[in-house]
């Protein structure tokens, strides 16, 4: 399991616009769904971590700032992504189930406060995305915190691996799903603002 990919601008616009339904097309969410159901039915096998998709945090949504006029109320981070996979051999497809790790932090203490902040997960190959789901992160802070920890565990759809390509050809990226003033933001002063 790695930390942090990188793909190009290209990549990381279209991950951002896109929603779970936009990048697929009707046939292609009904394959998946049965690919799903196969692979259940069907004995799978968990592989290594260097035959798994590479799973990481995309740079460029792995924090969020929530801009509010000139107040910043809370910002939050992906700060770990882990994986492990399950590849059904006779139905050539792969799974992998995610560990995912969230700080937020805000600026003042005060009462206790609930945030829901949106996340993505997509698989790619190569510049293209295969799919893409997206989450809700529930952060909750007790009067007085400033910091708070989130772990979730996540499991990526069954992916049917195209002809010639093995489970380790995939990328299964998490991030934030930003606007583009948040977007723009974390490439002007950084991933990780104060």
């Amino acid at each position: 399991a790695k930390s942090q990919a990188r793909p190009g601008p290209l990549t990381i616009a279209r991950i951002i616009r896109s929603n779970s339904g936009e990048s697929m097309s009707v046939r292609f969410v009904n394959f998946l769904a049965m690919a799903v159901a196969l692979a259940a039915l069907s004995g799978c096998e968990t592989t290594d971590d260097s035959k798994c998709p590479l799973a990481s945090a995309l740079v460029d949504t792995a924090s969020l700032t929530q801009l509010q006029s000139a107040h910043v109320p809370y910002t939050a981070q992906i700060t770990k992504v882990s994986a492990d996979c399950s590849v059904a051999k006779y139905e050539h497809t792969v799974s992998s189930s995610l560990d995912i790790e969230f700080s937020a932090a805000r600026l003042s203490g005060g009462g206790s406060q609930n945030f829901d902040v949106p996340y993505f997960v997509a698989v790619t190959l190569g510049d293209r995305i295969i799919s893409k789901h997206e989450y809700t992160a529930h952060f909750s802070f007790d009067p007085g915190q400033l910091v708070t920890q989130l772990s979730v565990s996540q499991d990526s759809p069954a992916t049917r691996m195209e002809k010639g390509k093995r489970a380790y050809d995939y990328a299964v990226l998490v991030g934030f799903q930003l606007t583009k003033e948040q977007l723009e933001f974390n490439r002007t002063v950084g991933r990780y603002p104060k």
